[in-house]
């Protein structure tokens, strides 16, 4: 029996709690705060920024910089959710894995307007501030709609919400010193916002959040640890998002900024994105990151209570994973389902890693070879680089921000010889992490598979120069 109370019994998310889910977001709609964003949403935008990557790759927190600008539009996080709920997922896909191709675009399938708005209600940019009864009736929604997604068999009342933000915003402010208007510290408001939410929901644990276990010890320390996924399906792969108040992206902004787009799975998927925006030029922001670190984070990520991403409808035997991990780990998949995953499932846990991290590159490469004006609109980066010395992080983003046609605004300049934000990280970051299991990686790292791929990635033979 899942945390939640649903029996875990099928991989897909049930029609009944789709249904419930699409009803309780619609019914948001008439809420005074609500704020749907820009209409005719797809046809609109004219450039999306592809992150591609494997999981692990960097990509959160490189994103997490990049949302510092306003010159760039994001989505809050990553768009599964709403792929989800749009029947566009494994297993409803029918691809068997992750991959979406342009005939998953159907312009006479209903849910392909409800994907578009739901896409259009979660675009824009972050703000550090609630400056008035508006601005805090448009969070009150967002909280409203990111909880139904975060916890789709619950109902959340509105008023619940909007008392738990009133309460919190209160304490912080006496409490805290938190200025009235501000939003200094996303992660504080959620710790004391959570602690509320939860005593009328009691199904809504912080654990699950990408939160500080320190503040949630310090602000909730009657919240149960995990003991496996939070309920029996998922639209939301946890560690679920903390969100700040946001300005949805204008018709005007949606042709003028770029957007940018970083779930893994993207990898698998550039047609459909091709196809799902019309009038868009796609381009490609390659994030590589060595072989050893990435597979060594990945298998963190399998071993760690979070990154539940797909329950399958045949058993894993995967050493390392289902044998430790019994109650769960025979049956949901973690990160992204390359094709070709159902040859995986009984290999070590380190080989599936590395088949992750080289399906995703791989990928990438095929595409942009199989068309080479693509290349054009590419653009290769480490992320070596961007946890790297102050010179290397001056060189990625004087490319970077070249390559996008922006400016090293101020919010991208602090970012400079700065530690970068702990986001989604299962321990904290150090230098050549992967060593630790040189031992179990060294198989993967002499795969000629690996070897050559790391190669096509321009890195040197020699894994001690790998950070």
């Amino acid at each position: 029996m899942s945390p939640d109370g649903a029996s875990p019994q099928g991989p897909a998310v049930p029609a009944a709690t789709i249904a419930a889910v699409r009803a309780r977001l619609a019914a948001l709609r008439t809420e005074p705060g609500y704020d749907g964003g820009a209409d005719r949403f797809r046809e609109r935008v004219r450039t999306v920024v592809v992150i591609g990557s494997s999981s692990r790759g960097g990509s959160s927190i490189f994103t997490e910089i990049l949302r510092r600008t306003p010159q760039l539009l994001h989505f809050r996080a990553e768009v599964n959710p709403f792929f989800v709920l749009g029947g566009r997922t494994w297993p409803e896909s029918g691809t068997d894995s992750d991959a979406l191709g342009a005939d998953h675009v159907d312009p006479l399938d209903p849910r392909l307007d409800a994907l578009s708005e739901d896409l259009a209600f979660d675009c824009g940019t972050a703000e550090d501030t609630l400056p008035d009864e508006a601005s805090v009736a448009r969070f009150v929604v967002d909280l409203t709609a990111r909880l139904t997604i975060q916890w789709p068999t619950t109902d959340f009342a509105v008023e619940d919400v909007r008392g738990a933000v009133t309460a919190t915003l209160t304490t912080l402010r006496d409490e805290h010193g938190w200025p009235v208007g501000g939003f200094p510290d996303a992660q504080l408001f959620h710790a004391l916002f959570l602690a509320r939410i939860r005593r009328i929901h009691p199904v809504v644990n912080p654990h699950y959040y990408d939160l500080s276990a320190a503040l949630i010890a310090r602000h909730d320390p009657g919240a149960p640890l995990p003991s496996g996924p939070p309920g029996g399906w998922l639209l939301e792969e946890p560690p679920f998002v903390t969100i700040v108040p946001w300005h949805r992206a204008t018709a005007t902004a949606l042709a003028e900024r770029p957007l940018v787009i970083k779930t893994p799975s993207n990898a698998y998927r550039l047609p459909f994105l091709q196809a799902l925006f019309p009038h868009a030029e796609i381009k490609l922001l390659h994030l590589t990151r060595n072989v050893a670190a990435s597979v060594n984070g990945l298998y963190d990520g399998w071993r760690f209570p979070g990154f539940y991403s797909h329950a399958l409808d045949r058993p894993l035997g995967i050493r390392g994973y289902t044998d430790t991990f019994p109650a769960w780990g025979n049956r949901w998949w973690k990160f992204d389902l390359p094709p070709g995953w159902p040859a995986w499932t009984d290999r070590g846990l380190e080989e599936v890693c590395a088949f992750q991290w080289r399906s995703a590159h791989q990928a990438l490469l095929d595409w942009l070879d199989a068309d080479p004006s693509r290349r054009d609109a590419s653009v290769r980066l480490r992320f070596e680089d961007v946890v790297g010395t102050s010179e290397r992080q001056q060189d990625l983003f004087a490319t970077l921000t070249r390559w996008l046609g922006i400016t090293m605004d101020a919010p991208l300049q602090n970012v400079l010889g700065h530690a970068l934000p702990p986001v989604m990280v299962t321990e904290t970051p150090r230098r050549q992490r992967w060593f630790k299991r040189a031992d179990l990686l060294s198989p993967i790292l002499s795969d000629p598979g690996s070897r050559e791929l790391m190669e096509r990635l321009g890195y040197a033979p020699d894994p001690s120069t790998w950070t």
